[in-house]
């Protein structure tokens, strides 16, 4: 009996162990947990919330709103109206519209031609640090270079034959190449094409100086202006180039002051750019001509193919083909039996003159060539030169001829001159910038010496750069009258 006892409860002791140690367990963690929760309730004990955010979840996970501040950067879809600038942040360039803010067609309106003012007022101009003088005020430097300006002559406004026909280009290239007398020169019916087809223009009466501007004239602009302005002193852009900057070029500049010899002080300015043209009449209160002012000066009312009829005549004119000699540039002065009807002198030769309009070939052929006072086209890449000169065939000298050339490449057979409203002019006949000035018919004649250095200046004989259209107007014929007014 007692070793079945002993046995009972032996396997009773033995079975029955790993049960006390499950409940030990289960009592244990409960306890743990409630302590747990307990320290968290009481705010002993705080759970990294980041942590358990980092934590793989397969459930979605739960924004937790904090007052923590806004990162540095703001993300790229923030408002940026609302964001506040920080250093560092990289802005974002939105691209533009597809509505333009600026309707087209204003920009193909808008003319290109460049300032008729100096622009320089007030202005640095000259590159050297220094202020360029106010130009247009009395007691400025200018008053003496308007005192200098040139007499000017009244052209009778009205409507005239401008332009050429086929019949003129083709006798203008026949008499080029049998030589007008002597070598034949190259000229081409397609160069004169340009200057077609004839039509009606009516211009407003104005004046225009008598003789071309000239060195001496020229100059006391530029000192007026003062060192270093002939390289961006007319609005902006160069003025001249002197003999530091091309060998054709006869004006010295010692970094103080700008001259020449003594001796072609009367001989017209060349070298010189379209915007040191269109500077120079602004300093003296006039204007470049515009071409059809030009040519109705130069032809008069009877359409003539030179300044003093239709005939060439080496005797009214300084070209290459010179009635003895050779070819050389003369004063501003010089053949007065070359006088046009209203007598403006070396409207044919000497030197080709720079006008105010844009070049373009087919122009002549387009409506607003035939407005009252036309300018030209609205932009362009080159301007107009009329009158020819001494260093090209009497064929570029014909008063309707057309050339061109870039405004800011400036050449030793280039020079110009000024016109002026009528309105400016005084009761005597002549300007009142020039009224100082006046001419005898001596001062006319003056002997024509060669001028110095031309040997060096450049032989171009120009053509149109542009193939302009066919005449399309019938070959009329070329009066012979005589001019209306007593040369000079």
């Amino acid at each position: 009996m007692s070793r079945s006892s002993y046995g009972y409860v032996g396997r009773r002791s033995g079975g029955s162990a790993w049960q006390w140690v499950i409940i030990g367990l289960v009592l244990g963690f409960g306890c743990s947990v409630i302590l747990v929760l307990g320290a968290l309730a009481a705010g002993f004990l705080a759970v990294d919330t980041n942590a358990l955010a980092n934590l793989p979840s397969p459930t979605p996970q739960i924004l937790i709103i904090t007052a923590t501040p806004e990162p540095v950067t703001p993300s790229p879809t923030a408002d940026a109206a609302t964001a506040t600038p920080t250093q560092g942040i990289v802005l974002e360039v939105q691209p533009p519209t597809a509505t333009p803010t600026i309707n087209p067609t204003f920009l193909t309106l808008q003319p290109t031609n460049p300032p008729t003012a100096l622009g320089i007022t007030g202005q640095n101009t000259t590159g050297d640090g220094s202020t360029a003088p106010d130009l247009t005020a009395s007691g400025s430097g200018m008053d003496a270079v308007r005192g200098q300006a040139s007499e000017t002559v009244a052209i009778e406004g009205g409507t005239f034959t401008m332009g050429t026909n086929v019949s003129e280009v083709a006798q203008a290239v026949r008499e080029c190449l049998a030589g007008y007398g002597g070598e034949a020169g190259n000229c081409q019916p397609e160069y004169g094409e340009d200057s077609a087809p004839e039509h009606q223009v009516t211009v407003s009466a104005f004046r225009m100086e008598r003789t071309e501007v000239s060195y001496a004239q020229y100059l006391a602009f530029l000192n007026a202006m003062g060192p270093g302005s002939h390289r961006n002193g007319c609005g902006g852009f160069a003025c001249i180039q002197t003999r530091n900057d091309s060998e054709t070029s006869n004006v010295q500049f010692d970094s103080q002051t700008y001259s020449v010899l003594f001796a072609i002080n009367d001989y017209p300015m060349t070298n010189v750019t379209w915007y040191g043209a269109n500077a120079y009449c602004s300093a003296v209160g006039r204007r470049l001509p515009t071409e059809a002012e030009w040519e109705r000066a130069a032809r008069g009312t009877d359409a003539r193919v030179f300044p003093w009829g239709n005939t060439w005549d080496p005797l009214r004119a300084s070209t290459r083909r010179p009635a003895e000699g050779e070819p050389e540039k003369e004063t501003v002065f010089s053949f007065s039996d070359g006088a046009s009807p209203y007598g403006v002198l070396n409207m044919a030769g000497n030197v080709a003159e720079w006008v105010s309009d844009w070049y373009d070939a087919r122009f002549y052929g387009r409506a607003e060539a035939t407005v009252p006072d036309p300018q030209g086209p609205l932009s362009g890449t080159t301007k107009v030169v009329r009158g020819g000169s001494w260093d090209s065939v009497p064929f570029f000298s014909r008063a309707p001829h057309r050339q061109d050339r870039d405004p800011l490449q400036p050449t030793a057979w280039i020079g110009f001159r000024c016109v002026e409203d009528l309105g400016a002019a005084g009761a005597a006949g002549t300007s009142p910038l020039g009224a100082a000035q006046t001419f005898t018919q001596s001062d006319l004649l003056l002997p024509q010496t060669p001028s110095p250095g031309a040997a060096d200046e450049e032989v171009i004989d120009s053509a149109p750069t542009l193939p302009p259209a066919q005449p399309t107007q019938a070959p009329v014929g070329n009066p012979t009258v005589a001019p209306t007014l007593a040369p000079g």
